[in-house]
């Protein structure tokens, strides 16, 4: 069983590796690479704890790297590593980078019509824990268009999931935070964006539901085939079709301030009495609807 929900808000911010792209075999290959020179690296865990943070974070805490020159060498290492095991798969035809379902209509619908509407801007971003090197070469091999605000490991000092990059992301698109949705596919991303203050829709595509439902996103998706986009009037319309079981409203420790689905229950039978009629608005006050509701890669 589903439902449909109509939101509108001023801007979308969508985080790269797992949401909009699969580079999941890639960096497997990646991390194997790393253990050749870090023997004591616990795989298994990793490949299971490190998505969504930027590679120089994931460095430091599992490679034990406090060297801030070794660091950065490791980092491009790293990344460059992912870039030709994606490569060597493609020329085998097997996937090495691609887009997940549903991405490239949805990136196709909010382009559509969303200069015009915005003053030049686009609608969209990506807000991503990966460095520009690595982004700015995954994006285009996936087959996908390159957002003109691109948030990137560099852009900010703290990554995900502190709320920087998708404050960052809101204020490029001259939206405030709880103008903006968040798409993300990670435990650690969707703290970022609730931390932010921005409504975060999950996509599960590369966690369980079980594990996202835990952090207590807005709105919860298989992918992003299950979103669709349009302008009317100059004002961009999604609607998202979700499971109608979802987990009841609770609060995220990182929700500061607190944000839709870990709001007041007045303000939640609002935003429940809006969805029944098929649209739902963002941006709006945070007293109304809304209420008190991968420097470096995020593998």
């Amino acid at each position: 069983m589903s439902e449909t929900i109509t939101i509108s808000p001023k801007a979308c911010l969508f985080d790269m590796d797992g949401t909009l792209i699969d580079s999941s075999p890639a960096v497997v290959v990646a991390w194997e690479t790393m253990k050749e020179t870090y023997p004591f690296l616990d795989l298994d865990h990793i490949l299971k704890s490190a998505h969504g943070y930027r590679t120089v974070d994931a460095l430091r805490k599992w490679c034990l790297i406090d060297d801030q020159e070794l660091l950065a060498k490791e980092v491009v290492r790293f990344e460059v590593a992912i870039l030709e095991a994606a490569k060597a798969r493609s020329a085998s035809g097997a996937d090495g980078i691609v887009s997940l379902p549903g991405v490239k209509d949805l990136l196709r619908q909010i382009g559509e019509g969303a200069e015009e509407a915005r003053d030049g801007f686009e609608g969209w971003a990506i807000c991503t824990s990966s460095t520009h090197f690595y982004a700015s070469q995954a994006i285009p091999t996936a087959g996908l268009p390159m957002p003109k605000i691109f948030i990137t490991a560099e852009s900010v000092t703290k990554g995900k999931p502190a709320p920087d990059p998708y404050l960052l992301g809101a204020k490029r698109n001259n939206a405030e935070p709880n103008q903006c949705v968040v798409f993300e596919d990670a435990p650690t991303g969707i703290r970022s964006g609730k931390a932010a203050g921005c409504v975060v829709l999950a996509t599960c595509t590369s966690h369980t539901r079980e594990s996202l439902e835990k952090e207590h996103p807005d709105f919860l998706v298989e992918d992003l085939s299950h979103v669709q986009a349009k302008w009317v009037d100059g004002e961009l319309h999604l609607t998202i079709e979700q499971p109608t079981d979802r987990a009841s409203p609770a609060p995220t420790p990182l929700a500061t301030p607190s944000v839709s689905r870990s709001g007041s229950q007045e303000n939640l039978s609002e935003f429940a009495k809006a969805a029944k009629t098929g649209r739902t608005p963002v941006g709006t006050p945070a007293a109304d609807i809304k209420g008190a509701l991968r420097g470096m890669s995020g593998f």
